[in-house]
């Protein structure tokens, strides 16, 4: 008889235990690392609570091709929409730069989409080259789907994507992307669970 009483117990305890765990991170669907918080650095960088799905957005890549936000499902995706006329986006263009060279990108991508105006592709690249940006790679927003989708009222506006299309977090106005913690921060939240 004692046996049984230890035995409910230890299986009440470990319920408990399971229970406040999910309390404590918020989300029995997401693992404990994409529950973190983006560290101080990046205090724009707002997460989204209900995570919907990213908009059915288009652009084309620099030679011209249609390019999908879908086609970088798999992996996580920080999308930046900027323009060559904005400021605060040209300041953070090469920390973004410096940002995708030290991300793994088999699980995460920087996509810079230049939004807003109707440049073509070599100039945007020359522009890019022109700021310490030249290896960020090139897209453009030609039918502004991307800047309605993500509803981008405000440049530089970064959106962070998940492996499944959802959207985690949005930062509206330029951040230090390239910071130690930042790159920590981000390789954190994208690493295989």
């Amino acid at each position: 008889m004692d046996s049984r009483f230890r035995l409910f117990g230890v299986l009440g305890a470990s319920f408990t235990a399971i229970i406040t765990l999910g309390l404590l991170y918020g989300n029995f669907g997401r693992t404990v690392h994409q529950a973190a918080l983006p560290p101080a650095v990046l205090d724009k960088l707002k997460r989204v609570v209900e995570s919907p799905l990213a908009p059915d957005a288009n652009f084309v890549d620099k030679a011209g091709n249609e390019v999908k936000l879908a086609d970088f499902r798999g992996r996580y995706v920080l999308v930046n929409l900027w323009a060559t006329w904005c400021g605060p986006c040209i300041t953070e263009l090469p920390a973004l730069e410096r940002l995708n060279a030290a991300l793994p990108q088999d699980r995460i991508t920087v996509v810079p989409v230049d939004v807003l105006e109707r440049l073509d592709a070599e100039k945007v690249s020359e522009f890019l080259a022109m700021h310490g940006a030249g290896a960020l790679p090139v897209y453009i927003d030609r039918a502004y789907s991307v800047q309605r989708g993500f509803v981008a009222n405000e440049l530089p506006l970064t959106v962070l994507i998940d492996d499944k299309g959802r959207i985690v977090a949005r930062a509206a106005g330029a951040q230090e992307w390239d910071h130690p913690e930042a790159v920590a921060y981000l390789k954190a939240v994208s690493a295989a669970p």
